[in-house]
């Protein structure tokens, strides 16, 4: 680029692990690479340097660099260097290296100095923050329904959903506890109560465990722990969804929020329903929030049935929504939350086991994964930056929905974050970091 005359002070910065080629980096008398310049066009080209050399009164040594036309620092008395040098150049040379004449000055100037930092660094992506919504309700240990095959071993004994819940939030927990930011809501509430009443559709109005770097010992010691056979109350998931959705919402919308709902049933405790429709009719208002978390916040939300049959419930006043297809409803909620699972028929994840219970959990924490790169700094020549993953060059692209590499956030800057695309992100999120490099334009 040309600079035009004036005032303009440009302060350019090196690092000394600059890669072989060092953008034109200038040295001075002791081989060292210059970490800072400063160029003040309103000044004569070569400056005076002013100084005494210890133990002397003569004027310092020093000297002016061909190759650039800056004047190197005095050497002091006892041989030590220094890494800032000042120096003033001609208002009509380029930082690039290109020389043009200056007609009120009758002279011309050549410099090669880039300005730009030539940066190393291994970067992670933002932590996402996740809410478990959680299935608490009486069915969960209730006997016999509650208990169930959890290992697909006929000959083992059976034990309880919440067991397993238990066991495999712990699991997800301990794997993505550095990588992902994890809270938790119950629905109902440990308050609620075995009554066939709204006190059985208790929901705290504020989340059990707010969402938190390395979470995972406050949610496991603030839900009921593995073998509790002592949960009562219905289904109030509405409820206990708007809950983690108000939380999600008080936190940094820059950063990935999503909700990952576990249930074993249809969602009942409509808010204001008289009896028997509270537990007897099911809460549609749950699909109206989870539609607007989406639309609305951006929240997704990622549905969970545990072993979830395809069937229409009876009209027996049991405590479970009358004519309802469980199934159906959760296949129709996980694509009100954005995150259907990718099969024709079944939307949501259905599990009949543990086994496949943590199977889940672990494709969802996986998905739900971050490949957003946030950069310490911006690159002064964006074109030039270099992004490495598990040994491998990744090609910058221009279109992250159809092709595999990483872009800018932002296209046109200022560049804060860059973001892995298709087989790359995938590759990131296996990895869990990438090797970020700055280079200076060669000039």
């Amino acid at each position: 680029m040309r600079i035009a005359s004036g005032s303009l002070i440009l302060t350019i910065s090196f690092l000394q692990f600059a890669c072989g080629d060092n953008g034109g980096a200038t040295t001075d008398t002791q081989g060292q690479t210059a970490s800072s310049v400063t160029i003040d066009p309103s000044v004569a080209t070569t400056a005076q340097t002013e100084g005494t050399t210890a133990g002397a009164t003569d004027a310092p040594t020093g000297g002016t660099d061909a190759g650039t036309n800056m004047t190197t620092p005095p050497t002091t008395g006892d041989d030590t260097t220094t890494d800032s040098m000042t120096t003033a150049v001609d208002p009509t040379t380029s930082t690039d290296g290109t020389t043009t004449d200056d007609p009120s000055a009758g002279n011309t100037t050549t410099t090669t100095m880039t300005p730009c930092d030539e940066i190393k660094a291994t970067l992670k992506p933002v932590e996402p923050n996740i809410m478990l919504v959680l299935d608490k309700s009486g069915s969960m240990v209730a006997n016999p329904n509650g208990f169930w095959d959890h290992d697909a071993d006929a000959n083992t004994p059976k034990i309880t959903r919440w067991n397993s819940l238990y066991q495999v939030v712990q699991s997800i927990l301990t794997d993505y506890n550095d990588v992902i930011n994890f809270g938790a809501n119950l629905f109902p509430s440990t308050a609620a109560v075995a009554k066939y009443d709204a006190s059985a559709c208790v929901v705290n109005a504020v989340v059990e465990i707010p969402v938190a770097a390395k979470n995972k010992d406050a949610i496991l010691n603030g839900i009921p722990q593995a073998g509790e056979l002592k949960l009562f109350g219905g289904t109030p998931a509405s409820a206990g969804v708007s809950a983690a959705l108000a939380h999600l919402k008080s936190l940094d919308p820059g950063v990935p929020r999503a909700i990952l709902l576990v249930t074993d049933g249809a969602a009942n405790c409509a808010a204001g329903a008289p009896l028997p429709g509270l537990f007897e009719a099911y809460d549609q208002n749950l699909h109206t929030v989870v539609k607007a978390a989406l639309t609305d916040d951006g929240v997704p939300t990622y549905v969970v049935g545990i072993d979830t049959k395809d069937i229409v419930s009876n009209n027996d006043p049991d405590g479970n929504p009358n004519a309802t297809n469980t199934y159906q409803k959760l296949n129709e909620l996980a694509i009100d939350g954005g995150k259907p699972k990718d099969d024709p028929n079944e939307k949501f994840y259905n599990a009949v086991n543990q086994i496949q219970l943590k199977a889940a959990l672990d494709l969802i924490a996986a998905d739900a994964l971050s490949c957003t790169i946030p950069l310490t700094s911006e690159p002064a020549f964006p074109e030039k930056t270099k992004v490495i993953v598990g040994g491998n060059d990744i090609p910058m692209v221009t279109d992250c929905a159809n092709e595999s590499g990483w872009v800018y956030d932002n296209p046109g800057g200022p560049y804060t974050a860059i973001i892995l695309c298709g087989a790359a992100c995938e590759d990131l999120k296996t990895a869990k970091a990438a090797d970020v490099e700055y280079y200076c334009d060669a000039g």
